[in-house]
């Protein structure tokens, strides 16, 4: 996770390396405006970092599909998600044309159940 923080500190450093090689180090006027700026644009940097490391985008715990086959209790069939063709592995016996919920995935195979709220697709 610590190669996430990388790219702010060289940005960080590079900033600062540009204000003592251009001589503005030692000038209050450029120095101070130029701290808060790079201090914020560090923080903002990193908080995006650390909320995206923990956001999972392809998640799919609890959306709605349709079972291409059927699909006997503890085998693997197909079912169509959000229009994308999945394999998935049932956890009761699940027929063709029912509407199935997601209750895990595991690898690339969604772990699917029948859907008792019959909700539609």
């Amino acid at each position: 996770m610590a190669h996430g923080y990388v790219i702010p500190v060289i940005i960080i450093l590079i900033l600062i390396i540009a204000l003592i090689v251009t001589g503005y180090i030692y000038d209050p006027l450029v120095v101070i405006p130029s701290v808060a700026i790079i201090g914020f644009l560090a923080y903002r940097m990193f908080y995006v970092i650390v909320k995206t490391r923990k956001r999972n985008i392809y998640t799919y715990k609890g959306k709605i599909g349709k079972a291409i086959d059927d699909i006997p209790r503890g085998k693997i069939g197909y079912v169509v998600l959000e229009g994308e063709y999945w394999e998935a592995l049932a956890l009761d016996d699940i027929r063709k044309g029912d509407t199935v919920k997601v209750e895990d995935m595991r690898d690339l195979k969604l772990i699917v159940k029948r859907n008792i709220d019959e909700t539609i697709v």
